[in-house]
């Protein structure tokens, strides 16, 4: 995951209003809802924005209805 985190940056996530204290934890998020596995290893990041702007909707509809973002920053 620090891998992703590198290669697209903090901005490419935060520019989706994932907060910087959470891209990990939406990574792991992404990870488990979808096999990205196959493209780490083989250095393709730029295909794993596909499987990530899929599960962005979902996982921002999840940080409004938890209290994840109440967490201290």
């Amino acid at each position: 995951m620090a891998q992703i985190k590198n290669y697209l940056g903090k901005d490419y996530f935060t520019r989706f209003k994932i907060p910087e204290n959470l891209i990990d934890n939406f990574l792991q998020f992404v990870y488990t809802s979808e096999n990205i596995e196959p493209y780490v290893m083989v250095g393709n990041f730029d295909a794993i924005k596909v499987p990530i702007e899929k599960y962005l909707p979902i996982y921002q509809r999840r940080l409004r209805n938890s209290h994840l973002q109440d967490v201290v920053k």
